[in-house]
């Protein structure tokens, strides 16, 4: 038995109480924006998945800011060329929303796989991604998407800026200041060519894939890998020809795979192991793309 916060008394480590918390429940972005500018320490919620979790092994807030009456932050559109994901859309609501189906319709059929139903109706997409765990799928997704993330307040930044603090390989995830609060990602749709997901190698290697069409009518394939252990590594090769049925996949595969440092090694596998897995899921990918992208031929 151990003592709480806030004179809560004494409680089983198993967590089942919490110490008491304020709890404020904004109704409009300007609100949300100036408590938590009023106390920085303050834990914003959503969904609560992963915040649950993090309960369950000790953490105490002294105030939290839920964002469930924000219906701003759930939205979901697709106009001039940019796919607007709200940080507070569950993960079964960007698998299944029109914008997202219609505009990149293997991020929604990726979002529909990740856990389980019960999961996907109560987690979010902010929280999936600034939780930061090395296991959660959005941040892999998104940054093959090359998505940015929109604070109200303050620039928006790349993806890439979830992992700033942990250059460090093998480090714990831990705590991420943020630029704000988290209003919206934004995932550009115009020259996308084609979007998949491979997590059949899951937890030892995901891969997502986009395919983008340069202004010399050239195609960009950015790729990235994801592990249960290691944070996601983004990687890109810019090809010379205008028509994925034009590419070799297991060449491109092998030229993206081999940009991989070796700190991708992780409890799973050596270094040169992620390496071929990574190298053999984005053929896989490329070859699933050549087809869905070529008139009369069938994506298998």
């Amino acid at each position: 038995m151990r003592s709480q916060e806030f004179g809560a008394g004494l409680i089983a480590q198993n967590q089942s109480s919490l110490a008491p918390f304020r709890l404020s429940r904004p109704t409009s972005v300007d609100d949300a924006v100036a408590l938590v500018a009023a106390e920085p320490e303050t834990v914003v919620a959503a969904g609560c998945t992963d915040l649950v979790a993090q309960l369950r092994e000790g953490r105490a807030p002294r105030s939290m800011v839920h964002l469930s009456r924000i219906p701003e932050l759930r939205e979901i559109t697709h106009r001039g060329g940019r796919l607007s994901l709200g940080p507070t859309a569950t993960l079964d609501q960007t698998a299944t929303a029109h914008a997202v189906v219609d505009a990149v319709p293997g991020l929604a059929r990726a979002c529909a796989r990740i856990a389980t139903v019960r999961v996907r109706r109560t987690a979010t997409v902010g929280g999936n991604l600034l939780a930061r765990r090395f296991r959660y799928e959005m941040p892999v997704l998104l940054s093959a998407l090359d998505a940015e993330l929109e604070f109200a307040g303050g620039p928006g930044t790349t993806m890439e800026e979830l992992w700033r603090e942990d250059a460090g390989e093998g480090r714990a995830c831990g705590a991420w200041e943020p630029q704000g609060l988290l209003t919206g990602v934004s995932v550009r749709t115009a020259g996308l060519v084609w979007f998949g997901y491979e997590r059949s190698m899951r937890p030892t290697t995901t891969v997502a894939l986009a395919v983008r069409r340069r202004s010399d009518g050239a195609l960009t394939v950015r790729a990235v890998a994801g592990s249960e252990y290691r944070r996601p590594y983004t990687m890109t090769w810019r090809t010379g020809v205008a028509a994925l049925a034009e590419a070799e996949p297991a060449q491109i595969g092998g030229a993206l795979a081999a940009q991989l440092p070796d700190r991708i090694a992780d409890y799973c596998g050596s270094a040169p192991y992620r390496r071929h897995l990574v190298g053999v899921l984005t053929a896989r990918l490329l070859t699933a793309a050549s087809a869905a992208t070529t008139p009369g031929v069938q994506d298998t």
